[in-house]
């Protein structure tokens, strides 16, 4: 399996794309915010996506979604329903941003689904904390963490929907996932689960809660 990823949008959100090495289809994991260049650089591969992934529903991780069904107009889009939002827009940074319900066809997964994209399953692990519908995907040794673990930190819970308790539960969840993983955040540099046990004071204090 091969892992690519580009910084996309104004917060330089990770949107990754998982395929199989010398195959012709692919999945998505948060579009980020320029869904044109992403279709660009998925056409430049020979790569077409089977589904979008979304860890969560913020503006920064869903906006790249019309450039990519512009190009592929049936691509399926999962998110969890926690995260599709009340009406067609919603409010941050003083703001108005599509919600996820806005771009319609949306299919809802939820703890222990698995979704086959790619030749490939991932598994869904609820993570609620940074928002109420976050879930982490598990692909073999990969984790994709969304906004709930990054690299020696976690998600901001001060939005609205956060819940500090709730992410520091969701964070010892992923701290006791027997063995190691890569760890795929929505932004900023990659990691390992071990290395952010034994260095990330958010993961530690949430594993000794």
């Amino acid at each position: 399996m091969e892992i690519s990823v580009l910084r996309l949008g104004q917060l330089g959100t990770n949107c990754y794309i998982f395929y199989q090495k010398g195959g012709s289809k692919c999945g998505v994991v948060d579009p980020g915010g320029q869904g044109e260049q992403l279709a660009q650089w998925l056409k430049g591969k020979g790569l077409t996506p089977e589904a979008v992934l979304l860890t969560h529903g913020h503006f920064d991780h869903i906006l790249g979604i019309p450039g990519l069904r512009a190009a592929w107009p049936e691509l399926p889009v999962y998110c969890h329903p926690a995260d599709f939002g009340e009406g067609e827009t919603t409010g941050i940074f003083g703001e108005r941003f599509p919600t996820v319900r806005a771009y319609g066809n949306i299919t809802p997964y939820r703890e222990g689904d698995t979704v086959a994209v790619a030749g490939v399953e991932l598994d869904v692990l609820e993570t609620p904390g940074h928002t109420p519908g976050s879930v982490t995907l598990r692909l073999g040794n990969v984790l994709f963490t969304g906004d709930t673990l990054f690299a020696g930190s976690m998600g901001r819970t001060d939005f609205p929907g956060g819940d500090e308790g709730q992410i520091m539960r969701s964070l010892k969840r992923l701290g006791e996932l027997p063995g190691d993983y890569q760890v795929l955040p929505g932004h900023e540099e990659q990691t390992t689960l071990e290395r952010e046990r034994q260095t990330n004071d958010c993961l530690r204090m949430a594993m000794r809660g």
